[in-house]
């Protein structure tokens, strides 16, 4: 719960008046300066009720930013519609992209510069790609997370949630407005690895984004 607290302060500058009179009056004068209704505490919403928002969130693309011990930070750049997923990043020098689409059961990794493309195992691919925050949001309850407090954080609110899983312990920003995480700090024994969410757009992505180029190579992999 987040309650705004305004503390206003009236100086009266009173050259040898210190009569009751006088406090009264400066006391009316505070009062009439706090704001109507600013006293009333927000809306509670609880943590449920926020995750279920994640639900409504079916289409949505942003930048992943991951920084981990003793790596270099590693950017890429998503988009999510329904069962479709686009992931683009670049590994060890190449750029690669990532598609999968779970309701036809098709993943390919796409390397632009050479126009070609492998297709790959779905599993394999959802495993690369990870948990999309709409789906951390589904799984987080069953960890009996506690809630920390509220704070701000790339201009969003957010509810910030702490849980520990059989291997690490988790902190993280729900955005309150639709119930995913934006920021994620995940600890194990190797240490501390941050994932933030950066220049979030909800819909408006075009199914093409989600399919090869027309005149894309496949390469078929060798069978052993």
């Amino acid at each position: 719960m987040t309650k705004k607290i305004i503390t206003i302060t009236v100086l009266l500058l009173l050259v040898g008046l210190v009569s009751s009179g006088s406090l009264g009056c400066k006391k009316e004068a505070e009062e009439r300066a706090v704001p109507s209704g600013e006293e009333e505490e927000e809306e509670v919403e609880s943590l449920t009720d926020i995750l279920a928002k994640a639900k409504g969130v079916t289409s949505f693309k942003y930048d992943m930013v991951i920084s981990s011990p003793g790596e270099e930070t590693l950017t890429q750049k998503m988009w999510l519609k329904g069962k479709k997923m686009r992931m683009e990043g670049t590994i060890e020098g190449k750029s690669m992209v990532y598609l999968v689409d779970t309701d036809m059961q098709l993943a390919y990794i796409y390397f632009p510069a050479e126009n070609t493309a492998m297709k790959i195992g779905l599993a394999k691919a959802k495993e690369t790609a990870g948990e999309s925050p709409t789906e951390q949001s589904e799984s987080i309850i069953k960890y009996n997370p506690v809630t920390l407090g509220t704070e701000v954080l790339d201009g969003k609110s957010c509810l910030v949630i702490e849980y520990t899983t059989e291997t690490e312990s988790v902190k993280m920003w729900l955005w309150k407005k639709y119930g995913f995480p934006i920021k994620t700090e995940t600890t194990t024994d190797k240490g501390t690895t941050v994932l933030e969410l950066k220049n979030i757009e909800l819909g408006g992505i075009p199914d093409s984004m989600f399919e090869l180029p027309a005149g894309v190579q496949i390469m078929q992999i060798p069978s052993f």
